[in-house]
């Protein structure tokens, strides 16, 4: 009777254990995602990598559980889709007619390693900025370690004359911003005795002045009344130094 119950005592002991086992195995435990910290069992405060995430392992598999392992995982390589090179471009047309003194700019917003620049003929210049062009359309690439960038700027002028007595623009926006607010006209400070009008594009004057100074009287998109005129296309009258100018200018709020 000993025998028969020693055995029966040896196999309950060994069902209860492996049942154990399998319903409690070993965990695995994600702590969280870059730029957080974690604590784990044993009260260790984790910083976790940047890109990467740390997993611990529990051993034993019951409870009170012990860390036994920390492992860290691998971060991915970007892939090639997500690496640009971007850019952005601004030019300056010419001053005036035949003056060839427009200018080009590269800026770069994203890239990868160093960046070269090369302009094509009739310029040999490997620079970001390029200046004292005539009119005509201008050639680039730039290039990183990974992607090359082929495209041009055009480069016009204004269609004034280089040196003239008077120098009339084609627009203002006059928004307050500070920047082409008022219309200016090169060289009227030097002929006092001058008047300046501007008609609509049905030949109702809007507003007039005499002894127009760029400074003191200007005008800044507004009417007689001093309210501001609408977007269009407005018709200037100037007589000064003997002469009489005609054109039209802009106005862009």
């Amino acid at each position: 009777m000993k025998k028969v119950f020693l055995l029966i005592v040896f196999i309950s002991i060994s069902i209860a254990g492996f049942a154990q086992i399998q319903t409690n195995p070993p965990m695995r435990q994600v702590l969280g995602t870059a730029g957080n910290t974690g604590t784990t069992a044993a009260g260790n405060t984790i910083d976790y990598t940047v890109g990467e995430v740390m997993v611990q392992t529990y051993s034993p598999a019951t409870s009170p559980f012990t860390i036994k392992t920390l492992t860290q995982g691998f971060q991915q390589p970007l892939s090639a889709s997500s690496i640009t090179l971007t850019i952005n471009t601004m030019s300056v047309n010419s001053t005036c007619i035949g003056g060839n003194n427009g200018s080009a700019s590269i800026a770069i917003l994203t890239s990868t390693g160093p960046v070269t620049y090369q302009w094509a003929p009739p310029l040999s210049s490997t620079s970001s900025i390029v200046t004292n062009l005539a009119v005509g359309t201008y050639y680039y690439s730039v290039t990183d370690t990974t992607y090359t960038i082929n495209d041009s700027v055009v480069i016009a002028e204004d269609q004034v004359e280089c040196g003239a007595a008077l120098v009339f623009y084609k627009g203002i926006t006059p928004n307050g911003d500070g920047n082409n607010d008022k219309w200016i006209i090169d060289g009227i400070e030097n002929i006092a005795d001058n008047k300046v009008s501007f008609y609509n594009r049905w030949g109702d004057l809007v507003w007039n002045r005499k002894n127009y100074d760029n400074v003191t009287v200007v005008w800044d998109g507004k009417n007689n009344a001093g309210k501001n005129l609408q977007d269009a296309t407005y018709f200037y009258l100037v007589e000064a130094g003997g002469k009489t100018y005609k054109g039209y200018v802009e106005v862009t709020h």
